[in-house]
């Protein structure tokens, strides 16, 4: 096989992936999204949780990404229509809240597992240190700092065409390279993981002040979630290592082909953190289950939320209990 119909294959398959792949992505993550804000809104119990708060936003930065930035891109590898040309108001929103939503959304992530570190401490003043004020004031905050630092490509990216001058943005393209490498991939990987680990630590070796079985199941739901973001964020993690270590090798076509398909292949691997949390509530959580049909046949709460674990007192009067073992098997 010559090598320019390894490339025509590869890009094919390439167009696949980022196309019709993507599409279906887009679809399942959109309906699964949707369900985690109206049930983490519409239960009081959940709602009340700071990680909530992180959650929701992560909710709302994936369907954010969904639709300013991944849908179009799927509609341009199908059809051949760039829906950002014509449109000065679409290509500005893509450009911004595309690259707020990618960033968005892991980052609440990270900050949901180091609450979820708190909430398993055996320091009771540690379970309170995520209030609902200061997770919105968090949120806020991250959310600002991102649309501050990503405003010069809506500036950039202008015109009918949507385009930018590669000249006028050269040096801002070598920061956002890496800012995504060291902020986006390395930065927020580490502290998932060490955050998750420890975690986990809390839940198996250690004991912390009881908790209702709401509480363990998010914690079950959590880690869950944490074990895949980190899993889902690895391939792509790699990529951008090696994209950055090898910017200034000499490559053939061939090898370019391959190196973008590698690329499209992580980047949809990597997008499953955006979509999958539903449905891992949904195999992982019988309680999330319950709450699920609580929410969409608007039932009353107090039919299907857990009940309180039982405490038991010791002398020093605080009340422990040992974490299940369901967390370590």
């Amino acid at each position: 096989m010559s090598d320019d119909a390894e490339i025509l294959r590869l890009q094919t398959i390439s167009k696949i992936f980022d196309g019709y792949v993507m599409l279906i992505l887009v679809g399942i993550g959109t309906v699964g999204n949707l369900l985690n804000i109206f049930v983490f809104i519409r239960l009081k119990m959940l709602r009340q949780m700071p990680t909530s708060i992180f959650m929701i936003t992560s909710f709302i930065g994936s369907l954010t990404l969904f639709w300013s930035s991944r849908f179009p891109r799927c509609i341009l590898n199908i059809t051949g229509i760039d829906l950002l040309v014509g449109s000065i108001f679409y290509c500005k929103v893509r450009w911004l809240l595309g690259r707020w939503s990618l960033n968005m959304p892991f980052t609440c992530i990270c900050l949901a597992s180091i609450d979820r570190f708190l909430n398993t401490s055996r320091n009771v003043r540690y379970h309170h240190f995520f209030t609902l004020k200061r997770a919105y004031i968090i949120v806020i905050i991250f959310s600002l700092a991102y649309l501050i630092i990503f405003i010069p490509d809506a500036i950039y990216y202008s015109g009918y065409s949507c385009t930018a001058l590669a000249k006028d943005r050269a040096i801002y393209k070598d920061f956002v390279a890496y800012f995504n490498l060291i902020a986006t991939n390395i930065l927020s990987m580490i502290i998932l993981g060490i955050f998750s680990l420890l975690t986990w630590y809390n839940l198996c070796y250690g004991t912390s002040v009881g908790r209702n079985r709401l509480q363990q199941q998010v914690n079950r739901m959590m880690m869950v979630e944490f074990a895949m973001a980190f899993i889902a964020t690895l391939p792509n993690f790699i990529y951008n290592i090696y994209a950055q270590a090898t910017q200034s090798t000499v490559k053939s076509q061939l090898r370019l082909t391959q190196e973008s398909l590698w690329s499209t292949v992580s980047a949809t691997i990597n997008f499953t953190i955006h979509i999958g949390t539903f449905y891992v509530y949904m195999v992982v959580s019988p309680a999330y289950r319950r709450n699920v049909r609580t929410a969409l046949w608007l039932e009353k709460q107090n039919h299907v939320m857990p009940h309180k674990t039982q405490l038991r007192t010791v002398t020093t009067g605080q009340t422990i209990v040992k974490t299940s073992a369901r967390f370590c098997s």
